[in-house]
């Protein structure tokens, strides 16, 4: 097996991520966070100027642990410094209370944080952190046209019918002639 060299985290670093059939996108580490460019190269082929990745659209932003680039898990190929115009364009992420749901925050690249509705986080990211194999799994779902597991369950919640809600403690109760749960709160 080979021994993958340390990397250092740097805003600005460009990384190789590999998929399957000899596939490889490619991402930037922007501050706390990877940008995925929706461009596909093989691995058999040289590695694409800088300025070709960096022409493409993003797919998404997501944060990742450290590990996925000081393990060398998505290796660094190259170096582009950030521009504050591509700072300014990382999207905000939320958080949601899973028991009282119309309790979200907004929370944008510069510190601000703004009080939010469930409507307003539609088409935001959850703020969560990815491993490398669900970042993988997510831009092989992507070019196959599947929905992700992740991405679904990370979306928000928009009422207390959807299934990730959760009650309030003491809410559920156990029925001992069904021989199963059920809710208090509907």
């Amino acid at each position: 097996m080979e021994k993958k060299k340390r990397q250092r985290i740097k805003d600005g670093a460009i990384v190789k991520i590999k998929l399957t059939d000899d596939r490889m996108v490619f991402a930037r580490l922007m501050v706390g966070k990877i940008a995925v460019y929706d461009f596909v190269a093989m691995q058999s082929n040289p590695i694409p100027e800088t300025e070709t990745i960096i022409g493409n659209p993003v797919i998404f932003y997501s944060s990742v642990y450290n590990d996925v680039i000081t393990k060398g898990l998505f290796e660094i190929i190259g170096f582009k410094a950030l521009t504050r115009d591509e700072i300014d364009q990382v999207p905000p992420v939320f958080t949601q209370d899973l028991v009282n749901i119309d309790d979200c925050t907004i929370s944008y690249q510069d510190g601000r944080q703004l009080k939010g509705t469930p409507d307003d986080c539609i088409g935001l990211e959850r703020l969560s952190v990815w491993e490398a194999s669900a970042v993988t799994k997510r831009i092989e779902d992507h070019y196959g046209g599947k929905r992700n597991f992740y991405v679904e369950l990370d979306k928000p919640i928009l009422s207390k019918d959807d299934p990730r809600y959760l009650p309030p403690p003491k809410a559920l109760r156990w029925d001992f002639e069904k021989g199963e749960f059920y809710r208090t709160d509907k």
